[in-house]
């Protein structure tokens, strides 16, 4: 139940970035440090849609479900939106790796931004896993 109230939370949040962006892309761009390319309106659009809108509704229908399903069922709905933010922090390490200039501060401090969104929003799978090892 605590796994699942944290991950709720991080949900909320990821949904409040969503919404956020949604209604303000010039600050999901602040965010992520891209600008839009100027004379382009399809910038404004991308922050909108893929920084506002996916963040928007896959966190939000994430956390729904989380509560609305079935308690042993509930947990496994949380792992590709869990795999999607584990998946950028590693894409993002790899970057660190290979492209120059990439091992800044601010791109370590996303690593661990996308590393615990992920870890956390996973909890209550990983709780359900524990529960099936231990009574299985």
């Amino acid at each position: 139940m605590i796994s699942q109230l944290i991950a709720s939370a991080i949900l909320a949040f990821g949904a409040w970035m969503g919404f956020y962006s949604l209604i303000k892309p010039s600050w999901g761009s602040k965010t992520v440090g891209l600008i839009p390319m100027p004379g382009h309106a399809e910038g404004q659009s991308e922050f909108r849609a893929t920084f506002g809108g996916l963040f928007l509704m896959a966190h939000l229908s994430t956390l729904v479900l989380l509560w609305w399903l079935d308690q042993m069922v509930a947990p496994v709905i949380v792992v590709p939106l869990a795999a999607g933010w584990i998946g950028a922090g590693c894409g993002r390490m790899i970057s660190i790796w290979r492209d120059d200039g990439a091992a800044t501060r601010q791109n370590w401090i996303w690593v661990g931004f996308e590393l615990g969104m992920g870890c956390l929003i996973a909890l209550p799978f990983v709780m359900m896993l524990k529960l099936v090892y231990f009574f299985g």
